[in-house]
């Protein structure tokens, strides 16, 4: 009988001990953050997704109680940020901001990656989408929309325009639009926004897709038009200006939706941490003031609904690429 107890309860001891060994590597994988954390962000310096980036990024780091290093990893669309941040350690000290809609075009056509930006990138949070305009220099000779589709048809060769890379969000909008409206467009990249508006204004391309903050200080000037929206949305900055996606290309989307994404492996504790932080940095308001300026309409998501919407998002741009026949290359 004592032998029966003794057993018993050196079993349970080891199957204690065992329990604690077997929790200890899942504990230490969640102690998060114990150092500066890199922020790499998948644009270069100046762009849209760099400055929001900046701004959410000086809130999070009083949020999370550590330094919050900014690193520019722009090129190839934000495939280039996307792959480093895909490969790094999986303890929430390495995420990646991006202008994420690059990323499900890149995993529809792209077949040399060395990752799939939606199976292996854990995505943590939503930000929002910044209103994006088709604009065209000043000297242009249209002067609608319509007038623009109908001189870009017209035209014997190829109407040039700028993109910010090949697989971008403004690329695809543009084959989108040769698809649908028959129009010759074809693709300048450039790995910034800022030398994109020079050439637009110096005439090398005569019509680029701009985020509205960007765009701001040549509209007032006078030095550009804007001819449409180009993000899903209508918006009161721009109530007069026609949305392509309502004009006759339905699911059109020339704006690359912001988000936060996480190494794949990265825990969940880790990754719901990340998106509440994320989540009281939209809520500060002097934040939600930039962004607004920015003219980024905030989308907040759990981990999970924004993974969801990030997959199925995904499907819906790989199927249009397929049904469509869309070439981007």
């Amino acid at each position: 009988m004592t032998h029966s107890r003794f057993r018993t309860g050196r079993w349970l001891a080891v199957a204690a001990l065992a329990g604690l060994l077997a929790s200890a590597p899942t504990m230490a994988q969640v102690t998060f953050p114990v150092r500066p954390i890199s922020l790499v962000i998948g644009y270069p310096p100046g762009a849209i997704v760099d400055t929001v980036a900046r701004q959410v990024g000086a809130a999070l780091s009083p949020i999370l109680g550590q330094t919050i290093v900014p690193d520019n990893k722009g090129g190839a669309a934000g495939v280039i940020g996307a792959s480093s941040v895909s490969h790094a350690r999986p303890d929430g000290h390495t995420v990646l901001f991006t202008a994420y809609t690059s990323l499900q075009i890149a995993s529809a056509i792209e077949r040399n990656l060395t990752f799939d930006p939606v199976k292996d990138l854990i995505p943590v949070a939503s930000i929002g989408r910044p209103t994006t305009l088709l604009l065209v220099n000043a000297d242009f000779p249209a002067k609608t929309f319509d007038e623009f589709l109908a001189y870009t048809k017209s035209r014997p060769d190829p109407t040039p325009f700028g993109t910010s890379g090949i697989g971008s969000p403004n690329h695809f909008a543009l084959e989108h639009m040769n698809a649908a409206f028959g129009t010759r467009l074809t693709a300048v990249p450039y790995k910034g926004a800022a030398q994109m508006m020079t050439d637009m204004l110096g005439g090398r391309v005569k019509a680029i897709f701009s985020s509205s903050s960007l765009a701001a200080g040549h509209l007032r000037a006078g030095t550009v038009r804007a001819l449409a929206i180009g993000s899903p949305d209508p918006t009161p900055l721009y109530p007069d200006l026609p949305v392509i996606a309502d004009h006759g290309a339905p699911g059109f989307n020339a704006s690359g939706a912001l988000g936060v994404f996480a190494p794949p492996g990265t825990p969940p504790a880790i990754v719901d941490q990340w998106n509440a932080a994320i989540g009281k940095a939209l809520q500060d308001p002097v934040v939600a003031e930039k962004l607004a300026g920015e003219g980024i309409i905030v989308k907040r998501q759990s981990a999970s609904q924004f993974g969801a919407t990030y997959r199925q998002e995904a499907r819906q741009i790989a199927d249009f690429i397929k049904q469509g026949n869309i070439k981007i290359n």
